[in-house]
């Protein structure tokens, strides 16, 4: 037995049951269940994770074909004319069915508690899968008669056309579970595009208002348990509401576009960029003091400077103000925010083009820009 736990590979309480399948029929269900309870017992106080549906449907798979070698071993005997040995194979091969019955109920009962049990394809299988149940429960009819060594002879057959109706319905099941677990994996990659694409910016492919808040939300949590800090950003278009006025939406998009492409560029490995909503970006960056993420953002207002976009004949140039403002002890994330904020409406306010940091106490750029009254 010990030789056979090591084959196992200490595998799980069920799939130790079920590897029966593939190994020597000298070895009895009832054996293999005794010492599969008392190998995994000590585990039992363990939390198993919940199981997919796909892994889910390839464990019901993997049942079938395990219960299916049980019943051809014991068909194979049948014939033998040996009673003392079809007996045993019977009694063998009942306790096994009455494990892979107790097995297929729990595993179905999971797979309709699982979100993908309200689909069709899953609904079809789990009716199918009740009806190899059911031809499960007859087996047990049939074998029951081979406890009267009187009955054994008149018994074959009816068993035999039983085992034969329970094959057949098999290799029908095995085709509809791999169809059903195919259906299942393909709507569970469906699922996950949707919610990266619910996560991205569709104009300028940057991560969203929404990725970027569990981003933050990640981050603020690392400061509080571990004082990793972090510094935000916010940049705002110079006069985005004269670009469209001027020169059409389809150019103020352009204009976005060419932040976010700029910004994508030039961020650090570690840093999180995201459109924040309108012409407002958001840097994110982490594992940086404020006044060296200061300096990190106004290079990256530097080269938006730089930028130009062609429209009417002219060159139209980019600028963004910028407010930085680095987390602080005992603070909420919203709150860094909110001071990211105030510091970009002081850079607007002393004249757009500008970073400032924290509440706009400090500006990199000495410039002395015209100040304008209209701020957008």
């Amino acid at each position: 037995m010990a030789e056979l736990w090591q084959l196992i590979g200490g595998a799980g309480y069920t799939t130790a049951i079920f590897a029966l399948g593939r190994l020597s029929s000298s070895v009895s269900w009832s054996t293999l269940f005794d010492s599969a309870e008392k190998k995994t017992s000590s585990q039992s106080s363990k939390p198993m994770a919940p199981g997919t549906s796909d892994g889910l449907l390839t464990e019901i798979k993997q049942a079938l074909n395990t219960h299916s070698a049980s019943t051809r071993r014991l068909n194979d005997k049948l014939d033998s004319g040996d009673h003392d040995l079809i007996s045993d194979q019977a009694k063998a091969t009942r306790t096994g069915n009455s494990e892979f019955q107790k097995f297929l109920d729990d595993q179905c009962s999971a797979l309709e508690q699982h979100p993908d049990g309200r689909g069709n394809a899953v609904k079809k299988l789990l009716g199918k899968l009740a009806g190899h149940r059911e031809r499960a429960h007859e087996l047990d009819g049939a074998l029951a008669k081979f406890e009267d060594p009187t009955q054994i002879e008149s018994a074959i057959s009816p068993l035999q056309d039983c085992i034969r109706d329970l094959e057949d319905h098999n290799k029908r099941l095995q085709n509809e579970l791999e169809e059903t677990r195919k259906a299942v994996v393909q709507q569970a990659q469906k699922l996950e595009l949707a919610k990266e694409e619910a996560r991205v910016d569709a104009l300028t492919g940057l991560p969203n208002r929404r990725a970027f808040d569990e981003r933050i939300e990640q981050a603020h949590s690392n400061f509080a348990d571990s004082g990793v800090p972090y510094t935000v950003a916010l940049l705002d278009v110079d006069h985005f509401k004269k670009f469209n006025d001027e020169h059409g939406h389809a150019i103020g998009d352009k204009v976005l576009e060419v932040v976010g492409e700029v910004l994508r560029r030039t961020q650090r490995g570690t840093d999180h960029v995201a459109r924040y909503g309108g012409e407002e970006f958001v840097v994110l960056l982490e594992r940086l003091p404020g006044h060296q993420a200061e300096s990190v953002v106004d290079r990256h207002r530097g080269r938006i400077g730089k930028s130009s976009l062609r429209a009417d004949g002219k060159d139209l140039r980019i600028t963004v103000s910028a407010g930085v403002a680095e987390v602080q002890p005992g603070e909420s994330f919203e709150s860094v925010l909110e001071r990211a904020d105030q510091a970009l409406y002081a850079a607007k306010k002393a004249g757009r083009d500008q970073t400032c940091f924290d509440g706009g106490k400090t500006a990199v750029d000495n410039r002395s820009p015209q100040k304008e009254a209209a701020l957008v």
